[in-house]
């Protein structure tokens, strides 16, 4: 929803507009079919009450992928692309109400209200935040889950209510410092807003925190003493979380992976993982992007009796299957066909000599992009699919022709 108009808002809260919500769920709500909407809608409402009702469908439609509940919120699409999705929400408030002291958690800067909600399912939550506008969507949809009396929302700056001193009590705080500024993305933890020595002053009076930052946080830049926790949702590294005081578990650093039977964890040593050869007839198994940023190999190595075939490169291989291991939600894994020198006329010959019609391409290492080389493969007619992973050994450029596992 574009508009900040506070009639519009209005409507879209009132009865009338939930059900015109209601019959607009399972419309077609693609550009194609925008003007006869539109025109429908605008017979028996002004252009603006219109435009914002469905704009909060499209919103609603989208949010789905995030939101199981989405039908019944109320999203603005930057919000909507800033709000943490529901299964990582959900995770991150069971960690805070299992290891935090008892009593109620600060929310600060709630947004629309995602982990606001997740964490009211567990306890009471003091929630902030500066835009009237997400404050009130926040606010109605906690209404529509339920969960209005598990929520206390304060129009506030906290940083401000920190500096006065007025912050109330809590067992716990969470954190989302914004990471973009006037269009631009902020590079850097005392770039957020707030900065991390806000948040550390914030730290020193509410032990247990939690602050999400950018998944790419640089090591060095990550305080003393906390835990840092990086959580992958369907396949993609979403997010980082440092965690403070009880939620910090000894400093651990670990890597959750969410996939369709829950959510696994892997804590990450750091220790040296082994180094051996590569060889055909082996398994390669890639890591989730999560678990690559936390660097639990060794760990993964003695889970799968696997090793890495050059220090830099984040591909574990061995001769065991990966069916059945506990490392299994970890990783991808694909078995080594053939490995070869890589040109573009060996994979074309491999590709025809395999009978492959059907090619996934991976990189690590090389700086080829995979995709570049696309239009220029050769794949046959009616073939089987196949792997062809591009990656070096030192200074040496390799083909591994796979199959996926």
């Amino acid at each position: 929803m574009a508009t900040q108009d506070t009639g519009e808002v209005d409507f879209l809260f009132s009865p009338k507009a939930a059900d015109l919500l209601a019959a607009l769920t399972g419309a077609d709500l693609s550009p194609a079919g925008h003007l006869s909407l539109l025109t429908e809608l605008r017979a028996s409402h002004t252009p603006a009450e219109a435009g914002a009702l469905l704009r909060l469908a499209m919103a609603r439609q989208k949010a789905a992928a995030k939101f199981p509940d989405a039908d019944r919120l109320f999203f603005t699409p930057e919000a909507l692309e800033q709000a943490t999705a529901w299964p990582i929400a959900q995770h991150r408030a069971a960690h805070l109400h299992r290891c935090a002291p008892p009593g109620p958690v600060l929310d600060l800067g709630c947004g629309i209200g995602g982990d606001t909600l997740a964490m009211a399912r567990h306890r009471r939550v003091i929630a902030y935040e500066t835009d009237p506008l997400r404050l009130r969507f926040a606010q109605a949809n906690a209404e529509a889950l339920g969960l209005l009396n598990q929520v206390e929302f304060r129009l506030a700056d906290w940083t401000a209510e920190l500096a006065a001193d007025r912050l109330p009590p809590a067992a716990a705080a969470f954190a989302d410092p914004a990471r973009r500024a006037e269009g631009r993305r902020l590079f850097g933890l005392e770039q957020m807003i707030p900065p991390i020595s806000v948040l550390l002053a914030l730290q020193a009076r509410i032990p247990a925190l939690g602050v999400k930052v950018a998944p790419g946080v640089a090591d060095g830049e990550i305080p003393a003493g906390c835990g840092v926790e990086f959580i992958s949702h369907e396949r993609t590294c979403k997010e980082a979380v440092l965690w403070f005081g009880p939620l910090a578990a000894g400093g651990q650093r670990r890597a959750s992976v969410h996939d369709d039977r829950g959510w696994h964890a892997i804590a990450a040593s750091l220790a040296p993982p082994p180094l051996g050869a590569l060889r055909a007839g082996d398994y390669l198994h890639e890591p989730d992007p999560a678990v690559i940023r936390a660097g639990p190999f060794v760990e993964l190595c003695d889970m799968l009796g696997c090793h890495l075939f050059d220090p830099q490169i984040a591909y574990l291989v061995g001769p065991a299957s990966p069916a059945g291991s506990v490392a299994a939600p970890f990783v991808q894994s694909f078995q080594i066909e053939e490995i070869h020198p890589f040109s573009l006329k060996i994979l074309n010959q491999r590709l025809k000599v395999l009978g492959i019609g059907q090619v996934e391409l991976k990189r690590r290492g090389p700086p080829i992009e995979p995709e570049s080389l696309r239009p220029r493969l050769k794949l046959v007619a009616g073939g089987r699919p196949g792997v062809a992973i591009l990656t070096r050994r030192g200074d040496e450029r390799l083909l591994l022709m796979a199959r996926r596992v």
